[in-house]
Order: C-alpha cells, then structure tokens, then sequence
C-alpha cells in the first residue's frame, strides 16, 4: 500500500538557494502536503514545507518525507531536508 506521491527529488537541482522564489519551488515540486515552521540560529525563522510518502510492505511502513525551508522575510529558496523511517508493525494486544 502507498499513501502520497513521490516528490518529483529530480527537480530539486533546479532550485538555487537565496535566488530562487516560493513560486520556483511551487512551480518544481507542486504543492507542499503540509507546512510548519522552525527558527533556525543562522537563518532565522523559516516555513517548512512538507512533502511526504508512505509505503507500508508487510508489516513494515516505510516514511519519507521531503523537508523544504522557505525564508518567511525573502519568500525565498533556503534548501532542504530529507526524513526518512521504518517501522515494524505489531499488533497491540
């Protein structure tokens, strides 16, 4: 079984950080599946977006998730981040 769409990560070299635009990252990688935020001590406050893909085999799910920063005051490009687990799965008796 496979939740969310794989982000297309080959576009990713498109992007350069502090020149391109929110809408260059939007325009490469679609709409983000989620946001958040993070205030980061060299680069201040940054939005995250979120780009996720789950894939359960057996009994064991698989999490990726693409982690892109946004500077909030540029609405520019500030790089990314892979998230990626495994989980085995069990029953809760």
């Amino acid at each position: 079984m496979k939740a969310g769409t794989p982000p297309p990560v080959e576009r990713l070299a498109q992007l350069k950080v502090a020149l391109s635009t929110a809408a260059d990252v939007r325009s490469a990688l679609g709409e983000p599946q989620g946001r958040g935020a993070v205030r980061l001590p060299q680069t201040g406050l940054q939005d995250v977006w979120l780009y996720e893909y789950d894939e359960l085999e057996g009994l064991t799910m698989h999490l990726r998730m693409l982690m892109v920063f946004v500077d909030r005051e540029s609405a520019r490009y500030g790089g990314y981040m892979w998230f990626s687990s495994g989980q085995l799965l069990g029953l809760i008796k």
